[in-house]
């Protein structure tokens, strides 16, 4: 499966400026409907491609999008051998795919592949493919235009049939055989979200063989309650950061860990976690008194004084909350406050030192840049 980091999405993201202001409805099985926006005024190019009819007849040529303001649109057809145009309306098509591509939102980088799904009585455009594929009902090939008018999206699993989306959540019921996806949504305070770029990402991550490849988690040693099987755990894993206002994350006091054991993701809680540690680093639970949220931490200790380090939520746009920014801004000095612990006064200044410490050690710990210098020889040589 070609890379698919989130970034790609955010330079393509000129389809999705209606994600957050439409809404969606289906009547039975009826065609999906959507509130009407903007009247879209885009100029469609011929593009060479093939179509599958509904017929069994195949049709080779160039093909261009048809749009008709009180009738079904159709396509303009210019067949390749005849070089004879006809009009070719949509409901006939059961498969069309055609040359080029809006890059960074297909399914493919060099065509665009249309698929009729019956559900929905219409022609969608193929967006993702995977175990879960995702079709929106786009004509747009690659061509220039500025809004999409009464956008739409659909996700689709060979089993679990086809589910128009609202937001995020409604993907789940494709996810039901890996209940992490499901549990992930609750646990980062995404399932309510209509941001399209997070249901792409959490699809992405479902369909991708090698998720690692992409997430590079860090190796971790987790040492398991019998709550949640005992043991030692060698994992891949990444530690959710401290939702430090309760703005995302709200179910409850619970502090999250998301692992990749080498086969499919789990999601432990700080309930499940005996203890934590990252490249000989041990983590310890912390209870932060104010969002009364459990976290993990490192121990620090200044001027006889012992605090521990978390990290926090700072990046609002994205699944894992991952801030790639090495600043220090997403990290939070915490102290003992009786039985939870609290931000200091000074929580800023501490903040500084703590991290001119640790650039201190990383500069330390660097290893001299190569020479190409050759020593001299030994009378052994």
């Amino acid at each position: 499966m070609k890379k698919y980091l989130l970034v790609c999405f955010v330079l393509g993201l000129n389809s999705l400026v209606l994600w957050a202001q439409s809404e969606w409805n289906a009547e039975g099985n009826g065609k999906a409907k959507a509130v009407k926006t903007k009247k879209e005024n885009i100029k469609y190019s011929y593009h060479v491609g093939a179509a599958l009819l509904k017929t069994g007849l195949t049709l080779s040529g160039k093909f261009q999008f048809n749009d008709k303001d009180n009738d079904l649109p159709d396509y303009n057809f210019i067949d390749t051998l005849t070089n004879k145009r006809k009009s070719v309306p949509i409901s006939m098509i059961e498969r069309m795919v055609l040359a080029g591509a809006e890059k960074g939102i297909t399914a493919r980088n060099d065509s665009t592949e249309f698929v009729w799904i019956d559900k929905f009585k219409d022609l969608y455009r193929k967006v993702r493919i995977g175990t879960i594929e995702i079709y929106d009902n786009s004509r747009i090939i690659d061509e220039k235009y500025e809004n999409l008018e009464d956008y739409l999206l659909v996700a689709g699993h060979q089993q679990h049939g086809y589910k128009l989306i609202k937001k995020v959540a409604d993907v789940t019921p494709l996810m039901t055989d890996r209940p992490y996806f499901m549990q992930s949504l609750a646990a980062t305070g995404r399932s309510e979200s209509k941001d399209f770029r997070i249901l792409i990402y959490l699809v992405d991550l479902f369909n991708e063989s090698n998720p690692m490849r992409v997430l590079k988690w860090q190796d971790m040693t987790l040492e398991l309650r019998k709550v949640a099987g005992g043991g030692t755990l060698q994992a891949k894993g990444y530690v959710q950061p401290l939702d430090l206002r309760n703005e995302y994350v709200q179910t409850g006091s619970i502090g999250y860990v998301h692992i990749f054991d080498g086969k499919d993701f789990r999601l432990l809680t700080s309930n499940d976690i005996e203890k934590l540690t990252i490249n000989g680093t041990t983590y310890e639970k912390v209870f932060y008194g104010v969002t009364q949220k459990y976290c993990w931490a490192t121990s620090w200790k200044y001027k006889e004084e012992n605090y521990m380090v978390t990290k926090r939520i700072i990046t609002a746009n994205n699944y894992f909350f991952r801030h790639k920014v090495n600043d220090g801004q997403d990290l939070v000095i915490l102290r003992s406050a009786g039985d939870a612990y609290n931000k200091p006064i000074n929580e800023p200044e501490l903040r500084k030192i703590y991290l001119t410490e640790i650039k201190v050690k990383e500069s330390l710990n660097t290893p001299p840049p190569a020479t190409d210098i050759a020593l001299p020889a030994t009378n052994n040589e």
